[in-house]
């Protein structure tokens, strides 16, 4: 038996240089002084992949935070695209989705170094080439926030994402159709809030489809994003989105407007994350109790556009 053990660790060192150059990964520990763009410039990656990597519902870090840095591939001589894709388990198109730059997929060369695609990624942040930020608004349609944000995005010339509750959807209609005429992105955020994690896959499964299927009949258009209630949501639930077509979207800055929170509370909190490819979280439903998106919304806006950025939906976010 100690004979085996010892031919086995031994096989595992040999193969150990070349498994480090078939996926490099590291772990990082936050200093002092650091923020999310000396990170991934030191790393050569991106923003965005080091947030949706590791999860992080905010850009604010802090000293003695663990970060983990994508993965990246070093190309071997005789490689190539298709060879790449099976090595790592992934198709060529999610290879050259991960790795914009590279300009001719049928000349690569030693030592290049390659993206590796997350599996089951959930966004957190999209594209941070540009200075755009995408507002979202969860738990609605219904008929006292919602025409107040809508006329506020309206009035400001503001697209917006919201993630729709299909039995409330259901209940109101014209609200949902007056969302999607304003030209403003919709995702599913399932039929009845409920905690994810708690479902069978076949109980998850009828949950979103039921709210696909209700956003459908309503304005004829078949949501591709997802966020997930409380943002509890487990990886094989993702990875059955994903295998549906859905795109799963998380947040960067939260407002915790349902909280209660002051205007002024919601204003800061936007502003303490506020970077190029944040996606904010607000709501469009709130049941009882001070709730002051209406009233902090103009504010964000204004200020935000001061500093030179724009808002887009969460789709324009992702791709562009």
């Amino acid at each position: 038996m100690l004979k085996k053990a010892t031919i086995l660790i031994a096989f595992i060192l040999v193969c150990l240089p070349m498994f480090d150059k078939f996926a490099i990964a590291e772990a990082y520990i936050v200093q002092s002084g650091d923020n999310l763009s000396k990170i991934s410039n030191k790393y050569e990656t991106s923003v965005e992949k080091i947030v949706n990597l590791n999860k992080l519902l905010t850009t604010v870090i802090e000293p003695g935070q663990y970060l983990e840095i994508p993965k990246t591939y070093i190309v071997s001589e005789g490689d190539t695209l298709y060879k790449i894709s099976i090595k790592l388990g992934v198709s060529i198109p999610e290879l050259l989705e991960v790795n914009p730059t590279i300009e001719n997929p049928n000349w690569i060369y030693p030592n290049q170094r390659f993206n590796v695609p997350i599996k089951n990624e959930m966004i957190y942040m999209g594209n941070t080439s540009k200075k755009r930020i995408a507002l979202t608004f969860d738990d609605g349609p219904e008929d006292i926030y919602t025409p107040q944000i809508l006329e506020i995005l309206r009035q400001k010339g503001v697209k917006a994402t919201f993630f729709v509750i299909g039995e409330r959807a259901k209940k109101y209609p014209e609200q949902l159709r007056q969302i999607y005429k304003e030209g403003h992105a919709i995702g599913n955020h399932t039929w009845d809030h409920p905690h994810l994690p708690e479902l069978t896959d076949q109980q998850f499964n009828k949950n979103i489809q039921s709210t696909t299927a209700e956003i459908e009949k309503i304005i004829g258009y078949k949501p591709e994003l997802f966020r997930p209630p409380y943002g509890e949501i487990e990886d094989r639930q993702v990875a059955m989105l994903n295998k549906q077509g859905y795109r799963s979207i998380m947040w960067t800055a939260d407002t915790k407007d349902w909280s209660g929170v002051s205007a002024e509370e919601i204003v800061s909190r936007v502003k303490q994350d506020t970077r190029p490819g944040v996606i904010v979280l607000q709501h469009n439903y709130h049941a009882s109790g001070q709730f002051e998106t209406v009233k902090a919304l103009p504010q964000i806006i204004d200020e935000l556009r001061v500093q030179g950025y724009e808002f887009v939906t969460v789709p324009t976010l992702l791709d562009n």
